[in-house]
């Protein structure tokens, strides 16, 4: 029986889903990797990221958007991967980054980004007419 979650995205762009994996420190691979769960289950994947030398993470597009897969329980044993949200993390910076792209080629520059106490990100853009 396979340990393998599934959780589906909005993720629709690769390039700005490989800036945002890029911008939160996460190593990525699009060589055609395949992910394995604790049970030694292997399934191929479109991308693979990679933490302290493991594939934690998968990422399967299904012809419309990528689908987040990983093996939450291989996350327990091993005390070197912090999960710490990390779904979380990856769904925001790819919102941030997908903000940044629309509004300039809208014509909006970035004035200000700042992370805020709350986990919360402050975007400030702006255009002159």
């Amino acid at each position: 029986m396979s340990h393998f979650s599934r959780i589906k995205t909005n993720i629709t762009d690769l390039k700005i889903l490989q800036k945002s994996l890029t911008d939160i420190n996460l190593e990525y691979s699009m060589n055609k990797l395949h992910l394995q769960d604790s049970n030694g289950n292997l399934e191929y994947m479109d991308m693979v990221v990679r933490k302290n030398n493991t594939n934690i993470i998968g990422f399967l597009w299904n012809g419309q958007e990528y689908t987040f897969i990983s093996d939450f329980d291989l996350w327990k044993n091993n005390h070197n991967i912090c999960q710490e949200n990390i779904v979380e993390k990856i769904l925001q910076q790819y919102a941030i980054n997908s903000i940044i792209e629309v509004s300039h080629a809208e014509g909006f520059t970035t004035r200000n980004q700042e992370k805020l106490h709350d986990g919360s990100i402050k975007l400030v853009v702006q255009r002159w007419n």
